[in-house]
């Protein structure tokens, strides 16, 4: 175990109170900015050992067969990331940092783009390199050496919170990526529906793998800090909304459309860099 930053990473400030207590797991927020961090939390040694194939069994499936009606379906669940950015970028070269099995990166590569990814997991590196054919690099951000600016698309899904310093992947992307090229960053969001009608039940705390736990402020705030300009966002629709509406016979056919004016689980923003010149 350790402690965490004894200064918040995004505003510097060393004032923090209690978010919520999960588990035995107590997860502090910033006084001045509102971002979240679990303190103490596991070294990372410890964190090594979570990261085991049990991870991904527990929270995933465990490698779907490639020619199953389920692997069709979870590619075809995909969809929603790519447009979210294909009309910013049609084509090109797509680094997905934390990228799984490597769903994702095999659903981008049937629309034409060149992918790589990278993680840290030996048990999903296996998988997405073996059975998906992916070049993928195994490990951290340390270990890989990118050329600079060789990237269109840079993307983490459902990655940052899980980082022991969210900053140096922020910066490692923006060396990483083309002068025109998009950063998709997506987070669980502790200030969305979802989370603040199930709180102590969220899905978001995932305790004690997530370190940090962001609202969209938070994740804006550190964009910009390391020279990010965010273009646009998605505020997923609330689950929790849907679920419920669902159980009336009267507006159950309406309740996908009423519950995308609810912020769900996350929330995901694409960033261009800023530079001196742009206007």
């Amino acid at each position: 175990m350790e402690n965490g930053p004894a200064n918040c990473i995004l505003c510097g400030s060393r004032k923090t109170e209690l978010l919520i207590e999960v588990d035995n797991w107590k997860i502090m927020r910033c006084s001045e900015c509102g971002l979240g961090i679990l303190d103490p939390r596991p070294s990372p040694d410890e964190i090594k050992k979570l990261y085991s194939g049990h991870y991904f069994s527990d929270h995933y499936d465990q490698g779907l067969k490639i020619d199953s009606k389920r692997f069709e379906r979870r590619i075809r669940s995909e969809t929603h990331r790519i447009n979210f950015f294909k009309r910013l970028k049609r084509e090109g070269r797509v680094l997905d940092i934390g990228c799984g099995y490597g769903y994702f990166l095999y659903a981008c590569r049937l629309f034409g783009y060149n992918v790589h990814g990278l993680e840290v997991s030996e048990w999903a590196y296996r998988y997405g390199s073996e059975k998906l054919k992916l070049p993928i690099s195994l490990g951290d951000i340390e270990d890989v050496h990118f050329e600079a600016k060789s990237f269109d698309v840079i993307t983490m899904w459902h990655f940052l919170e899980h980082t022991f310093d969210p900053r140096r992947y922020i910066k490692r992307a923006s060396e990483w990526l083309r002068r025109d090229g998009i950063l998709i960053v997506d987070v669980p969001n502790y200030r969305g529906t979802d989370a603040m009608k199930t709180w102590t039940n969220w899905q978001g705390w995932d305790v004690p793998f997530h370190l940090y736990h962001f609202t969209p402020e938070t994740l804006k705030r550190i964009l910009i800090k390391f020279g990010f300009r965010p273009i646009k966002s998605k505020d997923y629709l609330s689950e929790y909304v849907k679920d419920r509406l669902n159980r009336s016979i009267h507006i159950s056919s309406f309740s996908r459309f009423i519950a995308g004016f609810f912020s769900g689980h996350s929330i995901a923003i694409a960033s261009k860099q800023s530079f001196p010149n742009d206007k």
